[in-house]
């Protein structure tokens, strides 16, 4: 049976190294890969740095969607780098493929593994009364929707809800909504999978194996003179944060004035049409703390807020002359920003209330401060932080502020979770 391997560090411990290692180690006539990161160019970083196999990355050719050429390569057998983008749109025939041809997956951070579906106010309702949905509770009484098989052929703008329910993805929320749902059994078709992460113990994916009772061991990861190795979580080289601290200066002052409310600047507060004078101050504060207490310049600053939502909400918090310098507040599991090192952080984290409620109804505990600790996280350690070099940063919501304080000067979110496997690795992933 798969056992699911989290290797749980922080930026820069080595955890792509010895990935990257393990792939290069393995004989190629026993092993196959399938190497899933968030960026195009991690794909052709792995590409690049594996000698001893051919990496092959799916493409949209000959007529073909980038789908069809995944499945072109995995009957093939070969080794695959792509990402999680395409890994998500998953169907049967991926998986038949992947069962049938022993593959190894490397999923270098968490993917999205549940999403809210959009619908308009009245569209499930009208779905349910047309009798072209229905509701099946499984063995474990988790509601899955089914589209009715005499209305298969229906061609409709709710086609994208059929094919979801008809590869067993759609499942029901809280009696009010669609949540897609990665199908937990594609990581059961793998001979081993590694996923490759930092604080775990907050993340959705987690959640989604609890929900679904996939069972994980906990690993991490040490750097040696003959490479990377991983260890026991309860070895692990502990993360030293007197020095962190030292490296991380905090903007303490008035311009922080703006987040003290525990919702301030949550996409909520930025969609309100009352807080639309706080959105130009935010970003005259964002602007006063790049050009005037830190003196930055585009080689040196990065930014995120909102992106996407009302009239462009983003847009209207840019600080001016530093537009270029905004990154999503998403970002993950890429090197490009290593030189940055003033930093603004213009959100307050919040889950989307009906995914949280998702896990909630099926008795998932979810602890929503140390999720948006954990994306505060990645995001931070895209700048030269990760590389052991100082950096300022201005985070004007008092609870994401706070949340970062307490994280440098403890321990407090790094337990690995209740019912996780923590126990030695197999010796032969000791290269």
């Amino acid at each position: 049976m798969t056992t699911v391997n989290v290797i749980d560090a922080p930026c820069g411990y080595g955890k792509t190294s010895w990935a990257i290692q393990y792939m290069n180690d393995m004989r190629e006539e026993s092993h196959r890969f399938i190497y899933v990161t968030p960026f195009l160019d991690e794909v052709t970083r792995v590409k690049e740095s594996v000698q001893s196999r051919v990496f092959y990355e799916p493409d949209s050719i000959n007529g073909n969607t980038k789908l069809e050429d995944l499945h072109r390569l995995l009957g093939q057998g070969k080794d695959i780098a792509t990402t999680h983008a395409l890994f998500q749109m998953a169907n049967f025939e991926t998986k038949d493929l992947i069962r049938s041809n022993n593959y190894t997956l490397i999923l270098d951070e968490v993917m999205n593994v549940i999403e809210q579906v959009p619908l308009k106010k009245n569209d499930l309702d009208l779905l349910i009364e047309a009798n072209v949905i229905d509701f099946d509770v499984n063995e474990n009484g988790l509601t899955y929707i089914k589209w009715n098989e005499s209305k298969i052929d229906y061609d409709t703008e709710y086609n994208h809800i059929k094919q979801m329910a008809l590869t067993n993805n759609l499942m029901y929320c809280d009696n009010s909504a669609l949540i897609w749902n990665l199908p937990c059994d594609i990581f059961l078709l793998f001979n081993d999978v590694f996923i490759l992460t930092y604080l775990f113990n907050a993340q959705f994916q987690r959640y989604y194996y609890d929900l679904h009772g996939i069972e994980y061991r906990y690993l991490s990861v040490l750097k040696g003179q003959n490479g990377c190795n991983l260890i026991p979580y309860d070895s692990r080289k502990i993360h030293e944060k007197k020095m962190l601290n030292e490296l991380v200066s905090i903007y303490q002052g008035k311009l922080n004035a703006i987040g003290d409310k525990r919702n301030a600047l949550s996409t909520s507060w930025f969609e309100k049409s009352s807080n639309k004078d706080l959105v130009v101050t935010l970003r005259r504060n964002a602007q006063n703390f790049f050009a005037n207490m830190c003196k930055a310049n585009q080689s040196t600053a990065l930014w995120t807020t909102v992106k996407g939502n009302k009239d462009n909400i983003m847009k209207k918090v840019k600080p001016k002359s530093f537009a270029k310098c905004f990154i999503p507040m998403t970002a993950r599991a890429t090197n490009l920003y290593k030189e940055k090192y003033h930093l603004a952080y213009l959100i307050n984290r919040f889950m989307n209330p009906i995914e949280k409620k998702f896990f909630e109804q099926y008795g998932v505990k979810v602890d929503e401060d140390a999720w948006a600790l954990s994306e505060l996280i990645q995001w931070v350690w895209r700048s030269r932080i990760r590389e052991g070099h100082p950096i300022t940063i201005y985070i004007p919501s008092k609870r994401m502020r706070s949340l970062f304080q307490l994280y440098l000067t403890s321990d407090d979110f790094e337990s690995p979770p209740k019912g996780a496997i923590v126990d030695e690795p197999p010796s032969d992933w000791h290269l």
